[in-house]
């Protein structure tokens, strides 16, 4: 026990007592050291005085100066202050535990929280109010795939095969394509995107019918004389109003003729294209194949 002050009691002889209090200029600090344990020592003026108390080993601990007991406890955001003499060190619900022994507050991720076993490489899972967990590492070219109830887990990279009714769309992320109703888009790893178009043919005094999204329609033995324009028209359910965009390219009847597109109508089911031979350009009289695809209906 550290020697301690001695005082004389009534009609008693020297007993111990705590050293008295001393003024310090500035707060202790853990140089202060040539200290009785219980030395109180006070800093400040009249009625905004603070108190310590000397612990040893150059520990000052604050006493609050009303009651002796610590006074505040500062975070990283907000002070605490004592309710009954004490102050209660929590965590966040399903987030951080606490636990204490001793003189000692652990805290700790919800789980518990255990880095060093999460693989390398893996994909983090939520898991409630369990610790989160790691998927093994994804193979290259493979997808997080979901599984009701249950943590997700990667799988190979699906290929998608089937057929869609002209007019609809059709969408896939990864894997080959194909499309089987004649006149949608098709696809091959490593091919870029083919167009499988309908063909229609007849003369270019009636409309040829080529329905879809795109296709080729043949007119055979056109007769455009020079500086003359002849409509041609396709009749396509996919070309729903005046607005839907078409795009179109012009090939054949290419011999002895100087033949242009010069405009291009939509309208509801059909679309009119005007076709001219150039001035002084023969009369031509072979076969137009116009190749069409619908961007928007």
């Amino acid at each position: 026990m550290s020697k301690m002050n001695q005082v004389y009691g009534l009609g008693q002889g020297l007993i111990n007592s705590l050293p008295p209090p001393q003024f310090f200029e500035s707060t202790p600090t853990s140089t202060a050291t040539n200290y009785e344990i219980g030395q109180i020592a006070f800093t400040g003026s009249s009625g905004a005085y603070t108190f310590y108390i000397y612990a040893g080993a150059g520990v000052w601990e604050l006493l609050d100066t009303a009651t002796g007991a610590l006074d505040t406890l500062t975070g990283d955001s907000g002070t605490a202050v004592p309710s009954s003499g004490n102050i209660k060190i929590a965590g966040t619900a399903n987030q951080v535990t606490t636990s204490a022994s001793g003189s000692t507050v652990t805290l700790s991720l919800v789980g518990p929280y255990t880095p060093a076993t999460y693989t390398a490489h893996g994909v983090l899972i939520g898991e409630g109010t369990s610790s989160i967990v790691a998927t093994a590492v994804g193979a290259t070219g493979t997808l997080l795939s979901g599984n009701t109830g249950a943590d997700p887990t990667f799988t190979a990279s699906p290929s998608v095969t089937g057929s869609v009714t002209a007019g609809t769309t059709l969408t896939a992320t990864l894997g080959d394509i194909t499309a089987t109703n004649g006149n949608f888009v098709s696809s091959t790893s490593g091919k870029g995107i083919f167009l499988t178009s309908t063909t229609g043919a007849g003369v270019a005094a009636s409309p040829v019918v080529v329905n879809g999204r795109s296709g080729r329609a043949v007119f055979t033995s056109v007769s455009i004389a020079a500086a003359a324009d002849l409509t041609l028209t396709i009749t396509n359910s996919s070309i729903t109003a005046s607005t839907t965009q078409v795009l179109i390219s012009m090939s054949g009847a290419t011999t002895g003729s100087a033949l242009s597109i010069k405009s291009k109508t939509a309208s509801s089911g059909s679309l009119a294209i005007v076709v001219t031979n150039g001035t002084g350009a023969t009369t031509t009289t072979a076969d137009i194949q116009i190749d069409f695809l619908v961007l928007n209906a």
